[in-house]
C-alpha cells in the first residue's frame, strides 16, 4: 500500500465543507469545517494530525485560510501545526501548550491503534505527521467577529467540558459549529472541565442565540439546536440532585457518574465534587 486516503469532505451549505477523518475506524468520528468567504476561508478544527489537511484543504477553496478551535483537545488541534497559527480564546491556551510534549513516534502509535484494519500496515512517514511545534496564539473572545467579508461567524463562549470552549455561529447559514461543547457524551469529569454549574451558566448564554441557528455542528456529532433544551434540562438536574447518577467507568478508569441513561441525545459525565463552583475567569497566578 503506498498511499491512502485521509480525508473526504461533504458540502454542508453554501461555501461550507464539513471534511471527515476516514483513516479511523468507525467507530470514530472526528470533523473539522471548512467555511469560504470573500477575503479568506476560516477553518475550524483541525482533527487529529495526520493526513495533510492543509493541502486538502487548498482542494476546496483557493482563499487564504485562518485556523480556529473550538477548544484545546488533541482531537481538535492535531493538525494546527501545519499552519503558522490559530486562533483559541485564552482560557485553553495552556491545555494547547501542553500538547507541545507530544512526539512524533507517540503520534504514529496512536495514529496505529485507531487506524482501520486496511491501513494499519502502511507506515506513517515524516509527510502524514507533523510534530507539535509552537505557534502563534491569537486570543478570542466572547461576541468577537471573523469577518470573511460576506460572512460573519460570531463567536460565542461556552466553557464546561473545557475552560474556554467556544462556538462559532455562521449568520449567513444558520449554523452553530459547537466543537464538543454539547452532545451525546459532553465530558466534564475532566481535570480541565468546569464545575456544572458553571457549565449550566455558559448553557444558558449560548442559548440566548439560539434563535441565530438551526443546527450544531460539533467535531464528533451533528444535531439541530433543540439538544440545548435537553442539555439545559438535564444539566438542572444534576445541580438539583435528581438526575440518573448512572454510575460508570470513566476516561481514567476511575469512577464517574452519567447524567442520564444510554440513547439519550445529549448526556454528560461529571464527578460528584465537582457539581458546585462558579467559574470566575479571573487567574490566580502562584509560584507553581
Amino acid at each position: 500500500m503506498n498511499s491512502i486516503a485521509f480525508f473526504e469532505s461533504e458540502k454542508i451549505a453554501d461555501k461550507s465543507w464539513k471534511i471527515h477523518d476516514i483513516y479511523v475506524s468507525e467507530s470514530s468520528k472526528y470533523y473539522s469545517y471548512l467555511v469560504e468567504g470573500k477575503d479568506y476561508a476560516l477553518l475550524i478544527d483541525t482533527m487529529m494530525g495526520w493526513g495533510k489537511l492543509d493541502e486538502y484543504c487548498k482542494t476546496l477553496t483557493s482563499k487564504p485560510i485562518k485556523v480556529v478551535n473550538t477548544h484545546a483537545h488533541w482531537d481538535h488541534i492535531g493538525g494546527n501545526f501545519r499552519f503558522d497559527s490559530c486562533y483559541l480564546h485564552p482560557r485553553d491556551m495552556p491545555l494547547f501548550l501542553e500538547s507541545l510534549v507530544y512526539t512524533k513516534q507517540q503520534l504514529i502509535d496512536v495514529a496505529k491503534q485507531m487506524a482501520k484494519e486496511e491501513y494499519k500496515s502502511f507506515e506513517l512517514s515524516d509527510e502524514h505527521l507533523v510534530a507539535p511545534k509552537p505557534m502563534k496564539l491569537f486570543p478570542i473572545y466572547d461576541g468577537d467577529i471573523f469577518d470573511l467579508g460576506d460572512r460573519q461567524l460570531e463567536v460565542v463562549e461556552a466553557g464546561g467540558h473545557t475552560a474556554g470552549s467556544i462556538v462559532l455561529i455562521d449568520h449567513k447559514t444558520r449554523i452553530a459549529y459547537a466543537g464538543d461543547v454539547c452532545n451525546s457524551n459532553t465530558l466534564l469529569e475532566l481535570p480541565t472541565s468546569l464545575p456544572v454549574e458553571a457549565y449550566l451558566k455558559n448553557l444558558h448564554n449560548l442559548n440566548s442565540h439560539k434563535s441565530e441557528f438551526d443546527m450544531m455542528y460539533g467535531g464528533h456529532e451533528i444535531y439541530d439546536s433543540s439538544i440545548l433544551d435537553e442539555a439545559i434540562e438535564t444539566v438542572s438536574k444534576v445541580i438539583d440532585g435528581t438526575d440518573a447518577k448512572c454510575e460508570r467507568t470513566g476516561m481514567f478508569g476511575t469512577p464517574v457518574y452519567y447524567a442520564a441513561q444510554k440513547g439519550k441525545r445529549f448526556n454528560m459525565s461529571y464527578l460528584p465534587d465537582k457539581i458546585f463552583g462558579t467559574d470566575f475567569p479571573k487567574q490566580i497566578i502562584t509560584k507553581e
